[in-house]
């Protein structure tokens, strides 16, 4: 369900992932959809939602998903397009990277995150 906030030009959506619901806003920037929120934390630039995309929540103060991440992505042969953070929630910040390739496995970087989903849109 998507809820129109007052501005009018952006959305509120209730999304289930892996069974967990979460709240988003976005909007459309020319044709491309962007992310501007999730669970009240904001993006101070809005996150474009195309492609591969690899989106996880983490302590703001521990570095090690990021540096994580950039490992499994020279195993894996992709690249990091792009990276947005959200504004810290109850500790806590989301991330979104835009990818060149999915990953075939986030086992490595599942301990050091509370939350990892991977997408292509």
């Amino acid at each position: 369900d998507v809820a129109p906030e007052p501005d009018s030009s952006t959305g509120l959506v209730q999304v289930s992932l892996q069974g967990t619901p979460h709240q988003v806003t976005g909007t459309v920037q020319g044709s491309t959809p962007v992310l501007r929120q999730i669970n009240g934390a904001t993006f101070k630039q809005p996150a474009p939602l195309s492609g591969p995309l690899l989106i996880y929540r983490a302590k703001a103060s521990d570095p090690s998903a990021l540096a994580t991440l950039t490992g499994l992505l020279s195993k894996g042969g992709a690249q990091l397009l792009f990276y947005h953070s959200s504004s810290t929630v109850a500790g806590e910040q989301w991330s979104i990277v835009g990818l060149s390739a999915p990953l075939s496995s986030l086992s490595e970087l599942k301990p050091h995150v509370t939350e990892v989903f991977q997408l292509h849109l």
